[in-house]
């Protein structure tokens, strides 16, 4: 009998976002509790919600799909921009993707994606032509995607001569680090993050409530950062992959705690809280996107394709995550994601809440008007 108690396990990006298609329009994802912010020991799936990054991607891996196969003599490959709006939480188990064309075109189409949830049972193969859209439960998450083909497009290209300003707290903000080296920790100017938990977040149970983090290797600044508000980091797979297109999605949403460089350091430091600024040094949060837009600059290097390494993908990639304002539980954020090159790969902008994180762990339909999201 299966447990649902989260795993402990890290699974491989590629199964976690893998796509099953059932008709031309219709595709099927299996959220798993690996990736979930709210999984703990002592809680069960029910009370555990997906990242909303990790929820993208396998939207991402459906349209690309369905991009790639539309027009054999002109295939879209690639989501030039998507954004993605979360209606409701998903949760661990089954979900439906029902895919529409809006505009078909020779060079961008825009496809329309909803992400259903509820009723449909975990083996059921009926298609979107024979299945009736409200028998497939809640519409969970939303999208509009432009598909392309990064490869083909021609045009006007500039040097903008764009840079990250203010420049990361590094000697040389422009070099790489030496990627050997920090895999072992042992880069002189750039450190495994020691721990993904809050000061005060004990452990047990509530050790594994940001579970999605396991799934990735974060590296900052030794010095730390330039400010609170910008957080530089380098990143790659736990499970050894490589970045592909599709993951473009989890990693524009892997690192959402521009909040938690705020965080008091200790119990006399809440005396700020008083003052009407900050929080306690033990307060936990969770941080739901609402709205996400994703602009993919530049496609994954292909396999096999000896310049770009020959293994296909993005072993590491760079992120700029920062935010403008945090007020009234609202905030924005803006992340870029760059190659080993300096290359732009994402530029991604976000609305995110500042939640209790009780609010993620309360059960699903309970309390609160029929209907309505706890968000």
């Amino acid at each position: 009998m299966a447990s649902d108690k989260p795993s402990t396990d890290i699974i491989p990006f590629a199964k976690a976002t893998e796509i099953k298609r059932l008709d031309a329009n219709t595709y099927q994802a299996n959220l798993v509790d690996s990736f979930c912010i709210g999984a703990g020991q002592n809680i069960t799936n029910d009370l555990t919600v997906p990242n909303g990054g990790y929820v993208a991607s396998c939207i991402l891996q459906a349209a690309i799909l369905h991009g790639s196969s539309r027009s054999p003599s002109n295939p879209q490959p690639h989501v030039m921009n998507a954004h993605f709006e979360y209606l409701n939480r998903t949760q661990v188990g089954p979900a439906t993707i029902l895919i529409e064309v809006v505009k078909p075109g020779r060079q961008l189409t825009t496809l329309h994606a909803t992400l259903y949830q509820g009723n449909l049972h975990q083996d059921d193969t009926s298609t979107s032509d024979l299945l009736p859209t409200k028998t497939l439960g809640k519409k969970r998450v939303t999208a509009y995607l432009v598909m392309t083909n990064l490869s083909s497009l021609t045009g006007l290209s500039l040097n903008t001569q764009f840079t990250l300003l203010p420049p990361p707290l590094v000697p040389s903000p422009s070099q790489n680090p030496d990627f050997s080296l920090l895999k072992q920790d042992r880069d002189p100017h750039w450190t495994a993050i020691p721990s993904l938990l809050p000061p005060g977040s004990g452990s047990g149970s509530e050790s594994s409530y940001i579970r999605a983090l396991q799934n990735t290797h974060f590296y900052i600044p030794r010095r730390g950062q330039v400010r609170k508000s910008i957080i530089d980091l380098w990143i790659r797979l736990s499970s050894g992959e490589n970045f592909t297109n599709a993951s473009l999605g989890y990693v524009s949403d892997c690192w959402p705690y521009v909040v938690e460089a705020h965080r008091p350091r200790s119990e006399e430091e809440n005396a700020k809280e008083e003052e009407g600024v900050g929080f306690r040094h033990d307060a936990k949060h969770w941080y739901p996107t609402v709205v996400m837009n994703i602009e993919q600059k530049k496609a994954a290097p292909e396999k096999g394709k000896e310049e770009e390494g020959g293994s296909g993908g993005w072993e590491w990639l760079r992120m700029r995550v920062s935010s403008k304002e945090v007020k009234g539980g609202r905030f924005d954020l803006e992340v870029l994601v760059m190659d080993e090159k300096g290359e732009l790969v994402v530029v991604s902008n976000h609305v995110g809440l500042v939640l209790g994180s009780e609010r993620n762990l309360a059960g699903r339909g309970k309390g609160g008007m029929k209907g309505q999201s706890r968000i």
